[in-house]
């Protein structure tokens, strides 16, 4: 399958059940290029971390996957990829906007707490190495109105302005391929560091949930597998998967 540089290539659908599904069905079934986007104006399953699902009003938001080779990827460093989409979105947002963002473990974007954008990376491997990716991206862009959640925003709500989603994409693909590019040369020292200076609550304490009890603990950093490392009152240090624990902010 060819490569080509993402968003060159981009496949707007109408309605589908989730782009992430959609694109994984172009990558089995076709021979469609790598970097190439599929664009929604609606889902109607849309899937976020944990099995959330991720709503959306329709034409509102940016819901986009694209198609990721990542043949040169050591499986051990698997998790720079999500590292590296969390950048690359974060730097869309503030490019538009001007306005400072987060990252709020593994890869969810924030602006003063609140989400704005999130990442959901389903991976194709052969045996145990990586073969390839679809990386799904929901960007809240002129929606307004989230009943289901008070922790969410948008690029509108946040400066009450309307913005063409098509050129969202535009900007948000011109970083993918900034921080696809710094993978694929294996620069994982340089994304970390970014990465970690722009982790919410970075070398703080903040407040944890795990099997309903709550905590606190110095958040020290995100490792190689994608878990999160708490330091505790007492200096000791432990690593946490996703499904451990909640972060609360």
């Amino acid at each position: 399958m060819n490569n080509q540089e993402i968003g060159n290539q981009v496949i707007k659908v109408k309605s589908v059940d989730s782009t992430n599904n959609y694109a994984a069905k172009l990558l089995n079934q076709t021979k469609v290029p790598f970097g190439t986007v599929i664009m929604a104006h609606y889902q109607t399953n849309g899937k976020g971390q944990r099995n959330t699902i991720w709503s959306s009003n329709g034409g509102d938001n940016l819901l986009m996957s694209v198609l990721l080779d990542l043949s040169f990827m050591p499986s051990e460093k698997i998790f720079f990829l999500s590292k590296s989409i969390a950048l690359a979105i974060r730097a869309a947002v503030v490019d538009v906007i001007g306005i400072e963002s987060h990252l709020k473990w593994p890869n969810d974007v924030l602006i003063d707490n609140k989400k704005i954008a999130g990442v959901l990376i389903e991976n194709q491997w052969n045996n145990s190495n990586i073969v390839s990716s679809v990386v799904g991206v929901g960007l809240n862009v002129n929606q307004v109105d989230f009943q289901e959640s008070f922790s969410a925003t948008s690029l509108k709500k946040i400066t009450n302005k309307n913005y063409n989603v098509d050129n969202i994409l535009k900007v948000l693909c011109k970083k993918l391929n900034k921080y696809y590019n710094q993978l694929a040369s294996l620069n994982f020292d340089n994304i970390d560091i970014e990465y970690h200076q722009h982790l919410v609550n970075y070398n703080k304490f903040c407040e944890f949930e795990e099997n309903n009890i709550l905590f606190n603990a110095k958040v020290k950093g995100v490792n190689q597998q994608g878990e999160l490392m708490l330091e505790f009152t007492n200096g000791d240090v432990k690593s946490y998967e996703l499904k451990q624990i909640t972060q609360l902010l």
